[in-house]
């Protein structure tokens, strides 16, 4: 799988491969899921970050969402939907391969689209992101496996590695 994954961060040039940094992001800050929050996370991941110390991700999701919105009618009372969250991902956390369920293909191209018509609009560096399917038998549902473009590595636990990714996130949006 790994070299899959690898696989995948080619550029243009054949002979130079970027590895991907494999992480499991907690999905604990996307609020139209309450089925996923839960407080034992009962699973072991060695680069783990949480998703709710990242409000880029969220900030994303709901620009993301907004451009779909009429201005004359009021704000549903869900105004994201699943797709925004992984567009959002796309972007902020560079994600270029997803481990999910194959049926989840439909929903990760419109995510792909819509990452991809954010990025343009904002001037940023766009790179569609794939499924590598995956069988969830052992994980929890509110875990999100998946490969990055980011750098770094894995730190002490995930508030050292969320609070790391945090800042390259802050970096690359020009938030900073």
């Amino acid at each position: 799988m790994i070299q899959a994954l690898r696989r995948t961060s080619q550029t243009a040039d054949a002979s130079s491969v970027a590895p991907l940094r494999e992480c499991c992001l907690i999905t604990d800050g996307n609020s139209h899921r309450t089925d996923l929050y839960s407080e034992d996370i009962g699973f072991f991941h060695k680069d783990l970050i949480s998703e709710a110390m990242l409000p880029e991700i969220r900030m994303v999701a709901m620009l993301i969402a907004a451009q779909r919105r009429e201005t004359e009618q009021r704000s549903p009372a869900v105004f994201t939907d699943e797709a925004d969250w992984f567009a959002a991902r796309i972007i902020v956390l560079k994600v270029r391969v997803f481990c999910l369920d194959v049926c989840l293909l439909p929903m990760l191209k419109i995510a792909n689209a819509r990452a991809e018509a954010f990025a343009r609009s904002r001037g940023l560096p766009f790179q569609a992101a794939q499924i590598r399917p995956s069988l969830h038998s052992g994980r929890p549902a509110n875990m999100l496996l998946m490969a990055c473009d980011l750098q770094g590595v894995e730190r002490e636990g995930c508030l050292q590695n969320s609070r790391a990714v945090r800042e390259q996130c802050v970096k690359q949006l020009k938030l900073a």
